[in-house]
């Protein structure tokens, strides 16, 4: 007899129980009433089998309740069978929404199955795993083994995951690619897009482009993958949802647009573009990208040596620096033939399976060789039959979960895809471009940060000064990783300079050594120097944190003649202070760089002596409170409409700091008090509610400091920011 399954008791015409089987539901679980059938009861009752793995729990408690709640496996069907405490197994006869033919892809919705019996022994061995877990939880044993596995195995507890995407983007592809010679008929569906209500803020981005005349204007040429990114940003899901069906009708899709994004890559709100400017645009680069993205659907429909050799000099051609962000492109036009290698999916690769991550090539950047290889080994590996994955969007959404997972408890405001830019663990030999520091979500244009990457390289030494709250530290070290060409490299050493370090403390001096002796030891500098000497091949970088906060001249002493950059070789060597022998000489090697940060609001520091100015680049930072910022952090999923009016109060703000004569410019406040990484924040807070937070413990103190015989100043500046 047909069995029925359903989910969340949605089927009202559907009698499951009358037809022999039982429909799993929350008020039909009558058995877990020994745990309280709440989702936080069986978090705590998970959680207490397993004290020493609380961050595990966290993640997958509530998985494993929904999974108790509606089992599907695969194309499996499961029916358990409160009275005979059985279970029954089938395959889905029917009800694919899409593509029934592909057999690796089974599109489900709530709806009737027809199932037969399956002897379990046919299933493969994830699939009879689950189903144990699934039969431990239903009659009620511990459990313990099988969710200790679960916990461990991404896969095996898996959320019901939503793949009616894959024939929608693939669909949208194939008709996007239909302009390639009328371009500007693409444009114009994507503002009939922009023109729904409601969503014209999220496609403001596509009209910043740099024309040649150095007009600021509409993007006047796209390529395909960069019509794909007004929804595949850091938005929330829902409006990544109303944008997608809004594409469906604009551009007359079959396919339903899809609700759930688990395991899409998003690009960064500062990144979203595939080519550049208008100004600084070359010859055909977006006719290349037109072309990579042919070569991949020529290649995903047939891959014989012709489409091969096509797809690795289409990729080549189009690749810019960092390439995590084309295969991400080339992901959501053909996600059932190519992975996306962004930091999620590498980190997830690297992490959960070292072996098989060891013969891909996982760096930022890869050869268009490489991604094939890449391309070809995954979708060998995938259908392994010992490989717990069935798909490449199965694979992308269990990455999904276990950044999400590393990301527990989660504090961010509203349900968001993880982007690229996600705090990842940094793979072996990855490097680390300009574009890495946007990715990263920083606000300064990629023009200004060309500027600070040749003033340092040019001067050898730069300082970044500032306002408080403008990221100085933060840029500091990540222009430091371009200069090593390596994410968080070891190259770089990070030191901060206070009130009692001395000449002695930094370069070298006399030390407590046993038996009452002194002995002379050398400082961090000099052994920074050695270093760097040795390895002549490699720079390296000394980031000094509040550089101003010491006495510069003093603890550098002689070093502040070698610090110049026509310096820096043998022949200027010079004899320390506390020379080793007579014959000592020293000198600061070519390859090592020095940047500082320096806090101009801080009135208990002294100005810099001018003989240190003459050795460094001084670039001041600036507060960001515009489009870049609000762009960012409300792919973090704050709200953009209330980010953009907080913005501009606290340009205001910043307005009033700069024409108060006791304050000025250096006590404006910056944009990292606001600035939230990709797991701070609250789950429980609104947009306002966080902003009011930050005022009331950060920005108050500040204020009140700064106009600290003025407490109706103070008053008046924090009712403007608190206003709705």
């Amino acid at each position: 007899m047909p069995k029925f399954w359903g989910t969340h008791n949605d089927q009202p015409s559907i009698d499951p129980v009358a037809d022999g089987a039982v429909r799993l539901g929350w008020d039909e679980l009558g058995d877990l009433a020994l745990l309280h059938p709440t989702r936080d009861a069986f978090k705590e009752a998970v959680a207490g089998a397993f004290p020493d793995r609380p961050e595990s729990v966290a993640s997958w408690a509530g998985t494993l309740y929904r999974f108790v709640h509606a089992l599907a496996v695969g194309d499996v069907v499961v029916c358990p069978d409160r009275a005979t405490r059985t279970i029954n197994i089938g395959r889905v006869r029917g009800g694919y929404e899409f593509h029934p033919e592909v057999e690796q892809y089974r599109h489900w919705r709530p709806i009737q199955w027809l199932v037969t019996g399956v002897p379990r022994d046919e299933l493969s061995v994830s699939a009879q795993n689950q189903i144990s877990a699934a039969l431990s939880l239903f009659t009620l044993t511990t459990a313990g083994e099988e969710i200790a596995r679960l916990i461990d195995e991404p896969h095996s507890a898996t959320e019901q995951d939503d793949f009616l995407w894959v024939p929608f983007y693939q669909e949208l592809a194939d008709v996007i690619l239909t302009f390639r010679n009328n371009r500007e008929g693409l444009l114009d569906r994507l503002w009939n897009v922009a023109e729904t209500p409601g969503l014209e803020r999220y496609f403001r981005y596509l009209r910043t482009d740099v024309h040649k005349d150095g007009s600021r204007g509409a993007i006047r040429d796209i390529d395909p993958f960069t019509a794909f990114g007004p929804f595949n940003r850091g938005i929330t899901d829902s409006t990544r949802a109303r944008i997608a069906e809004t594409y469906r009708i604009v551009f007359e899709i079959t396919a339903a647009a899809p609700t759930s994004f688990v395991g899409i890559p998003v690009v960064s709100n500062l990144n979203s573009w595939f080519i550049r400017y208008e100004n600084g645009r070359s010859p055909g680069e977006v006719d290349r990208l037109w072309d990579l993205a042919e070569a991949t659907t020529a290649y995903a429909a047939v891959g014989n040596e012709d489409t091969r050799e096509r797809l690795v000099a289409a990729f080549d051609a189009a690749a810019r620096g960092n390439t995590r962000q084309l295969s991400m492109g080339i992901y959501w036009i053909r996600p059932e033939t190519f992975a996306a290698y962004d930091q999620v999916n590498a980190g997830f690769l690297v992490g959960q399976y070292p072996e098989f991550a060891a013969i891909l090539a996982l760096r930022s950047k890869i050869d268009g060789e490489h991604f094939l290889a890449n391309t070809e080994q995954i979708r060998s590996w995938i259908q392994d039959e010992s490989t717990p994955f069935s798909s490449i969007p199965e694979l992308s959404a269990a990455a999904w979960r276990y950044t999400k997972m590393k990301h527990e408890p989660s504090t961010e405001p509203s349900e968001t895809a993880l982007s690229a830019a996600s705090d990842s663990e940094p793979i072996e030999g990855d490097i680390y471009t300009l574009d890495s520091i946007i990715e990263d979500g920083c606000f300064v244009p990629r023009s200004e940060l060309e500027t600070f990457q040749e003033r340092l390289l040019s001067k050898k030494n730069l300082i970044f000064q500032g306002p408080p709250g403008t990221g100085k530290t933060w840029l500091a070290r990540r222009l430091a990783w371009t200069i090593c060409n390596e994410r968080r490299s070891d190259r770089v050493t990070v030191l901060q300079f206070h009130p009692s370090l001395s000449y002695e403390d930094f370069v070298r001096g006399w030390r407590p050594a046993t038996e009452g002796r002194l002995e002379l030891a050398d400082g961090p500098f000099l052994d920074l120097c050695r270093n760097a000497d040795a390895h002549r091949d490699d720079n390296h970088v000394l980031v000094i944190e509040e550089i101003n906060r010491g006495n510069p001249a003093q603890i550098f002493g002689e070093l502040l003649t070698l610090l110049e950059a026509d310096k820096r070789s043998p022949d200027n060597a010079m004899r320390l202070a506390y020379p080793i022998d007579e014959d000592e000489r020293f000198h600061i090697p070519p390859n090592l760089y020095v940047i500082g940060t320096m806090n101009l609001a801080d009135r208990s520091l002294a100005l810099v002596d001018m003989a240190l100015r003459r050795r460094f680049a001084f670039i001041e930072l600036e507060p960001q409170f515009g489009s870049a910022w609000t762009e960012h952090v409300s792919g973090l999923g704050y709200d953009l409409e209330t980010l953009e009016r907080f913005g501009a109060r606290m340009q205001e703000l910043n307005t009033q700091i700069i024409e108060d004569r006791t304050l000025g410019r250096q006590f404006r406040i910056g944009h990292s008090f606001f600035t939230p990484g990709p797991s701070t924040g609250a789950v429980t807070l609104t947009t306002q509610q966080w902003l009011d937070r930050v005022v009331q413990t950060e920005i108050k103190p500040l204020l009140e400091e700064y106009w600290f015989d003025r407490p109706g100043t103070v008053d008046d500046a924090l009712a403007k920011l608190r206003e709705l």
